[in-house]
């Protein structure tokens, strides 16, 4: 069973940029020096996600992962007006399943026909749906997602925005859900937790959390990702301090092998 980091991204300047962005780094984040870096870890793969600033153009993702096909795997970035036939050709290609990056674009209404075909296909797949937004609006697209029947992945602890993030309303209804079985939560992205805090405050809201997350989910259905290159926060951090944080809160190897193993092993497609 494989080790991994589950939340990584690989650019290059250059590559065409999506229309509606917020950010769009200047620097090279590459397949080599990311598996560098997991492989330093003793880790043996790495997901990447598609950059919310390249769209829908999973090309470059996806050269990176045909490169390397025993340790990358991905998740794109698709309309939902996507064809099973072109799903299918993102499937040979280690695709396991789709982001929603829901910060600064139009909400996607989930319940709709061509989100119900999509979903319908990404069920027969058998990938999973990863969730990128507040916590407090989990649930106007976690519940449409549990009717559709699919594997469902939510980005960097929830996001919580309140400054106890045990009292925001949207972390009480993730722990909620954990029941179901078919959610995972990744334990990524510490320093995005609270706005302007430092690292410490932020490592500190994380550990109040993850003994929650623990009950409602178990280590089985957390994930743990790096978050490498850290967009927007590449002055401020770095691959040892991602992992030093990670061996911080889950001081014990079993249950943070079973984080960095088992639960993806669960999490990936079965073929």
């Amino acid at each position: 069973m494989k080790l991994v980091d589950s939340h990584a991204h690989v650019f290059k300047p250059g590559l065409k940029l999506a229309a509606v962005r917020r950010y769009a780094p200047t620097y090279t984040a590459s397949k080599e020096d990311f598996i560098r870096n997991f492989e330093s870890k003793g880790l043996e793969a790495g997901v990447l996600i598609q950059p919310s600033f390249l769209g829908t153009d999973n090309s470059h993702m996806i050269e990176a992962i045909k490169t390397n096909p025993t340790k990358l795997y991905g998740v794109a970035v698709v309309e939902p007006s996507i064809s099973l036939a072109e799903l299918k050709e993102l499937d040979t290609h280690n695709i396991i399943g789709i982001r929603l990056n829901l910060y600064g674009v139009e909400q996607p209404d989930l319940t709709s026909d061509e989100w119900k075909t999509c979903l319908f296909y990404i069920k027969q797949l058998d990938w999973h749906v990863e969730l990128h937004t507040d916590a407090v609006n989990l649930s106007t697209f976690v519940e449409p997602l549990l009717k559709a029947g699919v594997k469902i992945v939510i980005d960097h602890w929830g996001k919580p925005t309140v400054d106890n993030p045990l009292e925001d309303e949207g972390f009480k209804y993730m722990l909620s859900i954990g029941s179901t079985n078919r959610v995972w939560v990744k334990i990524s992205g510490v320093y995005r937790l609270k706005k302007g805090a430092d690292f410490d405050t932020c490592q500190g809201l994380a550990k109040q959390m993850l003994p929650n997350l623990l009950e409602s989910y178990g280590p089985k259905r957390l994930l743990w990702g790096s978050d490498w290159p850290h967009t927007n926060f590449e002055s401020d951090i770095n691959y040892d301090a991602t992992w030093e944080s990670l061996v911080d809160m889950v001081p014990d190897e079993i249950v943070r092998n079973t984080i960095l193993g088992e639960s993806f092993a669960e999490l990936l497609p079965q073929k």
